[in-house]
């Protein structure tokens, strides 16, 4: 039975404090305080009143989990106030409110109030400290622990059923808010999305991080926060210190390297060791789970990835006395794979040239420069996206013919053979997380005994921590294949559209050019020559024939166009 708390009026002393603690995990869908914080208030303050207790005053913990006495403010200003010598007396709902880790609950209650003379009062439990020492109360706060932890392990198995059917478990990120349809679905909010997309244009114009906070700031465009609270979409958990226009370098990159914006879902990117902790640590990529296209996207995917390639080793920075240099990030060292650097030496203003990354660190990664001069390497590429295009304009079908060799046929089958690999191997990952699912609720249930699922449960473990290794794996080879897909009708289309093409520029480059490889030049008998090999979207790297006279009638016969001479010449 409880035992009966003591109807007795409390005298106390100027100063001491008779505190009231209140405290919900979770808001509701109300405003301010939530209604079980507002129920605790009426149910303690109608007892601190009828049993005259004086100088009252309520310390409010609304939304914040029990499971530690660290990350709670109003605990740590109370705790504070009772080693001070100022509180006389805690009163709680129960003894959950006070805490779910029985451990620093048992503290509390058996060390730090009674060494500062503090009287707890837990009204549901029927616990008075001023009775003597209640037996009961530490086995209900493992009780209390134990519902937590319950909980906890309730909530992420909730999060995977989720994942699996294609939501998202976090909030949706600037630029989306939730459907009204479909309220687990985001769906683009159009102002936000506008900023989002003005980001994304500066940095495809070689625009620096740096650069494109400072432009956010002139422009007063609201930081996210601040746009949020504005809109009332929701409270953001803090106050940006600098105002609401202060974009940072960290919110601009955030947002760019977003997957979210190319339409993906990734879910389980952090996770915490346990449900006493709120740190959240990295997840290794193969524990994600990503739903490619699960929304509308705000960015094209390839100005995304375009974007993604950016934040290599190639430097954006506006170098001194010179523009920013629009090649910047397509560059790539043949020997090593690093970015070039663009360099513009303040001696020589004319003399803009690219060098390899690795090379200028002295790493050892790279034992030549594989430096090339902007002006050269400008040259190749506008000559190299000509010839494509004048080629694949006016002879189609030997273009069609070149790019689908039986070569680039052996590329396609391995790439359908590796994404059905992987498809295989994340459906059994799946279906290994639904078994454990199931394992663990007929155990709880009784219905499996301890050692056998002890059992299943490390047989499940062991091939499921090989799957997501094997996951990973091919998540590369796959997303590196799919990079650089063969699609030789899509690159006619993007041709059709482009004949006109005269002079290099950002749109150009970003719409032809996936990579240029450059070679450290070599002297043969006397002569110093180059190799730069271009890897154009969709089709790669495809070595055109020479188009002599000879040739040009041949193709023009069989292929090709009567105007086709005059382009040529």
């Amino acid at each position: 039975m409880k035992k009966q708390l003591a109807a007795r009026d409390i005298i106390l002393e100027e100063g001491e404090i008779t505190a009231l603690y209140l405290r919900l995990s979770r808001d509701d869908d109300t405003e301010g305080e939530s209604n079980s914080i507002a129920n605790q208030r009426a149910l303690l303050m109608d007892y601190a009143r009828k049993q005259h207790f004086k100088n009252v005053r309520v310390f409010v913990d609304d939304g914040v989990s029990g499971a530690t006495v660290q990350h709670r403010p109003a605990m740590m200003e109370l705790l504070a106030l009772v080693e001070a010598g100022k509180v006389k007396t805690v009163i709680v709902k129960d003894m959950s409110r006070l805490g779910r880790n029985h451990i620093e609950v048992g503290q509390l209650v058996e060390i730090i109030f009674p060494m500062h003379n503090v009287r707890l009062i837990a009204l549901g439990d029927g616990v008075d400290s001023a009775n003597g020492e209640d037996d009961f109360t530490p086995f209900r706060n493992v009780i209390n622990e134990w519902y937590l932890k319950d909980l906890s392990r309730k909530l992420r198995s909730s999060q995977r059923i989720k994942s699996s059917q294609g939501y998202a478990i976090g909030q949706p990120p600037f630029g989306y808010v939730y459907g009204t349809e479909d309220k687990k679905r985001w769906v683009i909010d159009e102002t936000a999305a506008e900023t989002v997309r003005l980001i994304y244009r500066l940095r495809l114009e070689m625009t620096s991080v740096n650069d494109i906070a400072k432009i956010l700031k002139s422009r007063r465009i609201l930081i996210p926060s601040a746009y949020l609270t504005q809109t009332g979409i929701r409270m953001p958990t803090r106050k940006s210190v600098h105002g609401e226009f202060f974009w940072s370098v960290g919110m601009v990159r955030q947002i760019l390297v977003n997957r979210s914006y190319a339409g993906d879902i990734v879910n389980f990117r952090t996770y915490s060791k346990s449900y006493k902790l709120r740190q959240r640590l990295p997840n290794p990529e193969e524990k994600w789970e990503v739903h490619e296209n699960a929304h509308e996207p705000i960015i094209k995917r390839a100005d995304w990835e375009h974007v993604q390639r950016s934040f290599g080793h190639t430097k954006l920075r506006k170098p001194k006395n010179a523009e920013k240099n629009m090649l910047s990030g397509y560059l790539v060292c043949s020997d090593c794979g690093a970015s070039l650097n663009y360099k513009c030496p303040s001696d020589k203003p004319h003399n803009h040239y690219f060098s390899c990354h690795n090379n200028r660190q002295n790493n050892g990664l790279c034992a030549t420069t594989h430096h090339i001069r902007v002006d050269s390497i400008t040259d190749i590429v506008t000559h190299g996206i000509r010839g494509i295009i004048f080629f694949a304009s006016y002879f189609e079908d030997e273009f069609v013919k070149l790019v689908t060799s039986e070569h680039y046929r052996r590329i396609q089958i391995q790439q359908r053979l590796n994404q059905k690999d992987l498809a295989s191997v994340q459906a059994r990952d799946k279906e290994l997380d639904r078994l454990y699912e199931k394992i663990y609720e007929d155990q709880a249930l009784g219905r499996l005994p301890e050692d056998r699922f002890l059992m299943l449960a490390a047989k499940y473990d062991e091939e499921q921590a090989a799957l997501r290794l094997r996951i990973r794996n091919l998540k590369k080879i796959v997303a590196e294949e799919k990079r650089h897909e063969m699609n030789a009708d899509g690159f006619l289309a993007l041709v059709r559209r482009r004949t006109d093409f005269e002079e290099l520029n950002p749109e150009i480059l970003r719409e032809f050019i996936d990579k240029v490889v450059v070679f450290h030049r070599q002297k043969e008998q006397g002569v110093f020559t180059q190799i730069v090999k271009i890897h154009f979207k969709m089709i790669g790297h495809v070595i055109l024939p020479a188009l002599d006279e000879k040739k040009l009638a041949g193709l023009q016969m069989g292929f090709g166009r009567e105007d086709a001479k005059v382009l040529a010449a």
